[in-house]
């Protein structure tokens, strides 16, 4: 595997296994990510986001994320309100219940960032951050550039 190879495999196992270590760490309270993702996503928003918004989040189809609040609701996470204006748009709301356990959250997700980026230098911090950005930059040019274009089938992204 050359230096191409591995980093664009790293750009997918990392995340993957970050989210994993946080599942890990709040298994004792019957969390998984497919709970404390879009619980943490309410606790940060500025204001109580559309099911849209928390489907765009979590980079699912609209079916996946109803079903999902579904869950959510049904175990007292959250509810759900009419938006004034659209009658086909809710807003979801964390409970009570859930601001609890969303301290617990928080903490953990903090937890486990310091572990993980405990050997991190500023520098270090730094210099990947800017890799990052230029990164993302290209993408958006590429993305920008091939609006339109046929997709490649079989692509795996790398």
């Amino acid at each position: 595997m050359n230096d191409v190879q591995e980093f664009v495999l790293l750009m997918r196992t990392v995340p993957r296994d970050w989210r994993a270590a946080i599942d890990r760490r709040l298994a004792p309270l019957g969390l998984s990510q497919a709970k404390w993702q879009p619980l943490l996503y309410l606790l940060r928003a500025d204001g109580p986001p559309t099911q849209a918004d928390i489907a765009r989040y979590l980079e699912v189809e609209s079916p996946t994320v109803v079903r999902l609040l579904d869950r959510l609701e049904a175990d007292g996470w959250i509810q759900r309100h009419h938006c004034p204006g659209d009658r086909r748009a809710r807003r979801i709301h964390l409970t009570e219940r859930a601001r609890a356990v969303c301290d617990e959250i928080e903490s953990a997700v903090i937890d486990v960032r310091r572990q993980l980026l405990g050997s991190v230098t500023p520098q270090e911090m730094a210099a990947c951050i800017d890799v990052l950005r230029r990164i993302s930059a290209a993408t958006a040019e590429v993305t920008a550039s091939d609006h339109g274009q046929p997709t490649v089938k079989g692509s795996q992204g790398g």
